[in-house]
C-alpha cells in the first residue's frame, strides 16, 4: 500500500497544505537579522518546497533537511543544486524520532505540516533541546476553528490525531512546555486546495485508472477522497495553523 501512497504524491510539489505565500508569512515573523548565520533544521522536509524557501529567505543560513523517504531527499538535493542553494542545504535520510544532533545546535526548527507525525506536545518537548536559548521553533498544526466541530469531522480527527484542539488550547500547550508564544495564523483556503487538494486529485484519477483491479490501490484512492471531502464539507471546523515560539 506504501508505493500507492507515495504514487499518489507523484509530481506534487507539497505533502500537506500550504504554499510559498504562507511559508514566506511566517518566516518573517521571526525576529532574527536574516543576515545572521543560522542553522536551521526542517524536520519531515518532504520534497522542499518550504526549504528551498527557508534558503531564500534567510540568506546565510545553512539548513538540514530531515526525511525518511530517500527519492524526496534526492528530489530536493537536485532543485537545490539547479538553485544554486546545494551548498546551504543538506540532506538526511533520518527518522525525527532518532535525530542524532547535539542539544542546542539550531537558531530555528522548522516543521512545515510535519509535527502531528511525531503529535504536537511531543514535538514541542523531545525538540526544544536541539534548539539554542531563544532559538524559534516554527510549525504548521491541525486544529479546531472554534469550539464546537461537526460532530462527523470531530470523531474523523479524534480518532486519526487526538493532538487536535482549539488553537487558545495549542497556545497554552506552547507556553507549558516553557516556550515563549509569538504568534500564529491560520492557513487561508486555497492553500489547501489550489495548493494541495486539486493536484492531488488528478494524481487520484490517474491511480484509478491505471490500478482499477488492484484493491490496495483503490484503497488508497478511496481514503484520500474521504479526507477531501471531508474538508470540502467542514473546512470552516478545522485548518492547519502556523505556530511560532521562542525557546525560553
Amino acid at each position: 500500500m506504501e508505493q500507492y501512497f507515495y504514487e499518489a504524491f507523484e509530481g506534487l510539489t507539497r505533502l500537506a497544505p500550504g504554499s510559498t505565500q504562507s511559508t514566506q508569512k511566517a518566516a518573517s515573523l521571526v525576529s532574527f537579522n536574516k543576515l545572521n548565520t543560522l542553522q536551521i533544521l526542517d524536520i519531515g522536509c518532504g520534497k522542499g518546497a518550504q526549504t528551498l524557501e527557508l534558503a531564500k529567505q534567510f540568506p546565510h543560513a545553512h539548513i538540514t533537511a530531515i526525511d525518511q523517504h530517500q527519492p524526496f531527499l534526492d528530489d530536493l538535493t537536485a532543485k537545490a543544486k539547479r538553485q544554486g542553494l546545494d551548498n546551504r542545504i543538506t540532506t538526511i535520510n533520518m527518522s525525527m524520532f532518532e535525530m542524532a544532533f547535539q542539544p542546542e545546535s539550531f537558531d530555528l526548527i522548522w516543521a512545515e505540516g510535519s509535527i502531528y507525525i511525531a503529535g504536537f506536545q511531543t514535538g514541542l518537548e523531545q525538540w526544544k533541546s536541539l534548539l539554542k536559548p531563544g532559538g524559534y521553533l516554527i510549525c504548521s498544526e491541525v486544529s479546531w476553528l472554534h469550539d464546537n466541530p461537526s460532530s462527523e469531522i470531530r470523531a474523523f480527527w479524534e480518532e486519526d490525531y487526538p493532538d487536535i484542539d482549539t488553537i487558545p488550547n495549542k497556545i497554552n500547550q506552547i507556553i507549558e512546555h516553557h516556550y515563549d508564544y509569538q504568534f500564529s495564523f491560520v492557513l487561508p483556503k486555497e492553500d489547501w486546495t489550489e495548493g494541495y487538494y486539486n493536484p492531488l486529485e488528478a494524481n487520484l484519477k490517474s491511480l484509478e485508472q491505471q490500478y482499477s483491479n488492484v484493491s490496495d490501490a483503490l484503497e488508497v484512492v478511496t481514503m484520500f477522497r474521504q479526507e477531501i471531502k471531508l474538508y470540502h464539507d467542514y473546512s470552516n471546523d478545522f485548518s492547519y495553523v502556523f505556530y511560532g515560539m521562542v525557546k525560553r
